[in-house]
């Protein structure tokens, strides 16, 4: 009996699960104990990181046989009784790409980051936290969810104060298929401005240099691999430029998928692809990364000046 997968069907789940995780993560907010543990120096855990990877995990495990899932936390996966729901895109169904209707699971990687902007989210600044779900085929991505707790169904962000406002936002794509989740929020003073978004807790002398080589408008340095390439998606910001280790691949597969369904790039500083793998001296992008949704070749170009 072949345990092959439907893409759209395994989308739908991760989309379900992603969505729950993101009830699990502000209830562990408003809850105020948020089991804060250092896994490294300024790389902290919280109980809704795990709870969030075991929620997602174990419901993938229950309907998906064989799949390959690589999770930025280290945790056991106790038995799950989720059975998440893989027809919540049957309208989708006649755009889904014939190459994508019967995937065998060995080529395929499943990355998760159960909360994308940990450091962020212990210091309240919620408005980076996501949910990443990044699919991967053969190498290279193919599909991706991203879950917003903090935020309305429209993406707006809101405070503590104004928390009844956090229903959630999920934006997800899969190449080849018309992107309807995602939206242009260029503000109408930046429109003919060069944007640069960047980190903002490990920013150094050599990213500065590099930023500087592209000679921009307006510098954002903020938190979240994910919240800063969702900017770059929704044309918040031209270029995410990150020429540092830091990045892994659980933080970049999903927005990485979602960035190529509208058209934008993402390499290394130098260029070069990255390649989605389980093999450990993999995992981290050492070179770092830079993305864009144009001119791409001339942002790189300037950074190697």
């Amino acid at each position: 009996m072949s345990n092959n997968i439907n893409l759209l069907e395994l989308v739908s789940a991760c989309i379900d699960l992603a969505e729950q995780s993101g009830d699990i993560i502000r209830d562990v907010f408003k809850s105020g104990s948020l089991g804060v543990q250092m896994k490294a120096e300024d790389d902290p855990m919280t109980k809704a990181d795990l709870l969030s990877q075991q929620h997602i995990i174990g419901g993938l495990n229950n309907v998906f046989k064989d799949l390959i899932i690589v999770g930025e936390e280290s945790c056991e996966i106790p038995p799950s009784t989720t059975i998440p729901n893989i027809h919540k895109l049957d309208t989708q169904k006649d755009n889904l790409p014939q190459q994508f209707q019967s995937l065998d699971p060995k080529d395929l990687i499943i990355f998760i980051d159960p909360l994308d902007a940990t450091r962020e989210f212990t210091l309240g600044r919620v408005h980076c936290v996501m949910t990443l779900i990044g699919i991967s085929f053969k190498g290279k991505p193919i599909a991706g969810v991203i879950y917003q707790p903090f935020v309305d169904k429209e993406g707006h962000e809101s405070t503590r104060e104004e928390s009844d406002k956090w229903t959630g936002r999920t934006v997800w794509a899969i190449v080849g298929m018309p992107v309807e989740s995602v939206q242009d929020k260029r503000a109408p003073e930046d429109k003919d401005k060069v944007i640069i978004v960047t980190t903002a807790s490990h920013y150094t002398q050599k990213i500065e240099e590099s930023i500087k080589k592209i000679n921009p408008d307006k510098v954002i340095k903020t938190g979240g691999a994910g919240y800063k390439t969702l900017m770059v998606i929704e044309n918040r910001a031209d270029v995410y430029v990150f020429p540092s280790v830091g990045s892994k691949l659980w933080d970049i597969c999903a927005p990485h998928a979602i960035l190529l369904a509208v058209g934008g790039t993402l390499t290394d500083p130098f260029g070069k692809d990255i390649l989605y793998s389980t093999d450990p001296s993999l995992i981290e992008n050492k070179n770092g990364i830079v993305i864009t949704t144009g001119n791409h070749k001339k942002y790189i170009d300037l950074l190697n000046k």
